[in-house]
């Protein structure tokens, strides 16, 4: 008997070898699934670039694995939002970047191939870094006005010279509703260099209005104003506040501008000051001016701004508000 349970033993092992045959080192055995992914160094300070990556269950097939990235605004646009493991490799290294926090912070880090769910495959911590060394210091727009549909060149300045590497610097349009100003996540102020300059967008101005993008790094930030117009002759826009001196545009759209213009204002409450006239520069499609609200005006009773120019008047009926 015991002989009997030995050679069925025996057999079954054998029977399963052949089964089972062994598999050359690095053969497909399934589908190609996410095995780990780290960040170095794992801590960075605001606006420096890690090298992130990402390795696989096995080698990547003929074609390459295309991996889905996920992470917040700065990295999806750094990175693309993706990154290919070639054919024949499992594994693939980047450089990334992340936004400047203020204070520090753990940014995680999310992955996906085909086929699977997504997972959180790494993190990067975030310090914001020692403003006196290294902060954002201004940010500026030229022309520093513009009209729906076109462009403008943003500049930001450090407050000293980029490292190694370059600095990240955090761009936002703080256009969540009225006029909508496109700026990118973010632009790198090259090594060795104090400034770099970007692209920014007027999607929408539907009436004159002063956006102010802002640029961040670390604890530091930077307010840029640009005056945005429609492409016809308007003013706006339609809210001032008490006891302040508030920022509002008068514009000429697309009308040539080739040796400047002047526009003549008025407002029809004497606790809502205007200048008599304002000049547009030439080559501008808009200026900003300044309207003075008395600390004591009225919150009741709207008001009226009138410009004209070139024989045609146009007029924007504002609000008075709280500070």
């Amino acid at each position: 008997m015991r002989r009997l349970l030995q050679t069925l033993a025996t057999g079954i092992t054998t029977a399963t070898l052949l089964l089972v045959p062994a598999l050359p080192a690095g053969a497909a055995t399934g589908p190609v699934r996410l095995a780990s992914g780290s960040v170095s160094p794992a801590v960075i300070t605001a606006g420096e670039t890690a090298t992130q990556t990402i390795t696989l269950t096995r080698k990547a097939p003929r074609g390459g694995v295309d991996v889905a990235l996920y992470g917040d605004v700065v990295y999806q646009s750094f990175t693309g939002g993706h990154v290919v493991v070639p054919a024949g490799r499992r594994s693939v290294s980047f450089p990334i970047r992340v936004a400047s926090p203020e204070v520090t912070t753990v940014v995680p880090l999310y992955a996906q191939v085909p086929g699977s769910d997504l997972v959180r495959i790494a993190e990067v911590t975030v310090l914001p870094g020692d403003p006196a060394a290294q902060g954002v210091v201004d940010l500026r727009f030229s022309p520093a006005a513009a009209v729906e549909g076109s462009s403008v060149t943003g500049t930001v300045v450090l407050a000293a010279p980029a490292a190694t590497g370059g600095v990240a610097v955090t761009l936002w349009s703080n256009t969540s509703y009225g006029p909508n100003v496109y700026v990118p996540p973010s632009v790198v102020v090259p090594a060795g260099q104090t400034s770099v300059s970007f692209t920014a967008v007027v999607n929408q101005a539907q009436v004159p209005a002063v956006v102010r993008p802002s640029a961040h790094l670390g604890t530091t930030r930077a307010t840029g104003r640009l005056a945005v117009v429609p492409p016809t002759f308007a003013v706006g826009p339609g809210y001032v506040a008490r006891g302040a001196v508030n920022d509002v545009v008068v514009g000429i759209g697309t009308a040539a501008n080739p040796t400047g213009v002047t526009i003549a204002l008025h407002s029809d409450r004497p606790d809502v000051v205007v200048p008599a006239t304002v000049q547009v520069p030439a080559g501008s499609p808009g200026v900003i001016f300044p309207v003075t609200v008395a600390a004591d005006a009225s919150v009741s009773e709207p008001g009226t701004i009138t410009a004209t120019w070139n024989g045609t008047t146009v007029s924007n009926t504002f609000v008075v508000g709280y500070n």
